[in-house]
């Protein structure tokens, strides 16, 4: 019996010497290449996506996207109730749109990155189990940064500033980006701060539309949500999905060995 236990404990300890040995090395090369591939995608400034913004007859026109920022727009913003028929939305690279939800992105790979390029006990089982559940918890924070925003992080409870634009918009016209996932969304709103004196009656059906803006009572007259595919961000999230499998499988096959 004694003999027995002794022969599984050594099979156990000669899968653990492989995996540790042969297998995870190339395993953590090939996580280090992802991780500063993802890192790359969301800085570089050589890789620009020109996407088309459109939505009906209400929005139409294009927004390049480049690591963590809109660097350029132009957009025909057509709405029913605004009192210009026509308005041009532009955005250039002097003064770039920046989407706080790529940084926060950049922000948790980079911590997978050091905390890899920190790693030195590659001959214990229990530090690579450690190893591989933090880059996992880093990477899938770095994935749901890319979820649609909270209410707070959002018009009205988050003021949009007109100087990303040029000219910069009137202070009753708010266009605001963010990221959904791999899509750029586009949310426009028409404000009326005067309803009141213009003879609009609050009443069950317009009560939604009411809404509290840099400390005003506004009224929302129009609102137009859009979004558009980026294949950079697309790419991004199937690597940064790669990762936390690959996370998963070996860091649960040196927890099937008992030794």
């Amino acid at each position: 019996m004694n003999m027995h236990i002794e022969e599984e404990q050594q099979t156990a300890s000669d899968q653990i010497n492989w995996l540790l040995h042969s297998v995870i090395p190339p395993v953590l090369d090939r996580l280090r290449d992802q991780l500063t591939k993802c890192h790359t995608i969301l800085t570089s400034q050589n890789k620009t996506d020109s996407l088309p913004l459109i939505c009906n007859d209400t929005i139409k026109g294009f927004i390049n996207l480049t690591g963590s920022y809109i660097n350029k727009a132009e957009l025909q913003i057509k709405l029913p109730h605004y009192y210009q028929d026509n308005t041009k939305a532009t955005i250039n690279n002097t003064v770039p749109y920046f989407l706080e939800q790529a940084q926060q992105s950049i922000n948790y790979v980079s911590l997978a990155i050091n905390r890899l390029q920190t790693f030195s006990k590659r001959s214990y089982k229990q530090a690579t189990i450690e190893l591989l559940a933090d880059i996992y918890q880093y990477i899938s924070h770095a994935i749901h940064a890319f979820d649609y925003p909270t209410e707070a992080s959002l018009f009205p409870y988050k003021v949009c500033h007109p100087k990303y634009f040029s000219p910069p918009l009137k202070q009753d016209l708010i266009i605001e980006f963010c990221i959904h996932e791999c899509h750029i969304a586009c949310n426009v709103y028409a404000l009326d701060y005067n309803y009141l004196k213009h003879g609009t009656k609050i009443t069950p059906e317009n009560q939604s539309s009411l809404v509290s803006y840099k400390d005003k009572s506004v009224m929302i007259i129009d609102e137009v949500k859009t979004q558009t595919q980026s294949p950079t961000l697309t790419e991004l999230r199937t690597s940064l999905k790669l990762i936390l499998e690959w996370c998963q499988t070996y860091k649960h096959m040196l927890l099937q060995i008992e030794a």
